[in-house]
């Protein structure tokens, strides 16, 4: 046993759940914490030798919260806008404040804090989101800073770009979109990185063992750029059918959200499973109907 102690905020989400279920798998505790409505969800994370805790970050008392080491930080709800500020910000905020000085924090953010622009950012570039989203996640990156100075712990921000399964992700809602004929937007020179589901966690698991205080930060995509009609042309010559439609011929580059992951290769080596194995996935859920 390794005898650290995690916590996973956000177990039931994409990356949460499959991050919590690895994390067990290298003989760590794990707590995984979400809302938990169904008693089914709530069964089959102890299946996986979790301890499932019931908790809503937007209004549940963080005190009876368990003391970990580590607390992984993977809860946003993109269906829920309303409760972006609540859940990204005040929710997550509390959290971090209750673990002050007690556990180091790994966040997952996004690229998005950086905002659309034609150039490569950095995790040296100063972020300047468009966008509320983006404001509510580096506005918490700022908290997490705050806390982790304020209590001597260390901290890390994953910034994702584009975390994808054969199920869920920018590539299987792009597959979906070609198949449907419809249009993949006004912007076919936008610059986007995908990278798979496991590399994702892989990154976030291992980025424990470079957290700093004051926190660092680490971007977290595939080192492939594409523009969105190269990657959109390349899926659908792997589905086979359906069409690539975008409002125009070309332009939108200044809409791009793309990023340098030098650090992420120095520090965690390249990504481990290729796109063209995500590509595969995806065809082949799509033929078998999933």
């Amino acid at each position: 046993m390794t005898g650290k102690r995690a916590l996973v905020l956000g177990v039931t989400g994409r990356i949460g759940s499959v991050l919590a279920k690895s994390l067990v798998q290298d003989d760590w505790r794990v707590y995984g914490a979400a809302r938990l409505h169904s008693e089914n969800a709530h069964k089959h994370i102890a299946a996986e030798g979790i301890t499932p805790i019931r908790f809503d970050v937007t209004q549940d008392d963080p005190a009876g919260l368990p003391d970990v080491d580590v607390v992984f930080l993977e809860i946003w709800d993109p269906g829920q806008p309303a409760l972006m500020w609540d859940v990204n910000f005040f929710g997550v905020g509390r959290v971090v404040e209750r673990y002050a000085g007690s556990a180091d924090i790994v966040n997952g953010s996004t690229i998005n804090v950086y905002g659309d622009s034609p150039n490569l950012s950095s995790e040296e570039t100063p972020p300047r989101p468009g966008n509320d989203y983006g404001r509510s996640r580096f506005a918490q990156e700022k908290l997490i800073d705050y806390f982790c100075w304020r209590g001597g712990k260390k901290g890390i921000h994953v910034r994702y770009a584009h975390a994808n399964t054969e199920h869920a992700g920018l590539l299987r809602r792009m597959a979906d979109t070609i198949l449907a004929g419809k249009s993949l937007g006004p912007n076919p020179d936008a610059r986007v990185q995908v990278i798979t589901l496991e590399d994702a966690v892989r990154v976030t698991q291992a980025a424990v063992s470079r957290a700093t205080c004051p926190p660092v930060a680490v971007n977290c995509c595939h080192p492939r750029v594409w523009t969105y009609r190269q990657l959109a042309e390349t899926l659908q010559a792997r589905l086979g059918r359906g069409e690539v439609i975008f409002d125009r011929e070309s332009g939108g580059v200044e809409h791009s959200a793309y990023a340098d992951v030098s650090r992420m290769l120095a520090w965690f080596g390249e990504p481990q499973v290729s796109l063209e194995t995500m590509f595969e996935r995806i065809t082949q859920a799509v033929d078998d109907g999933q």
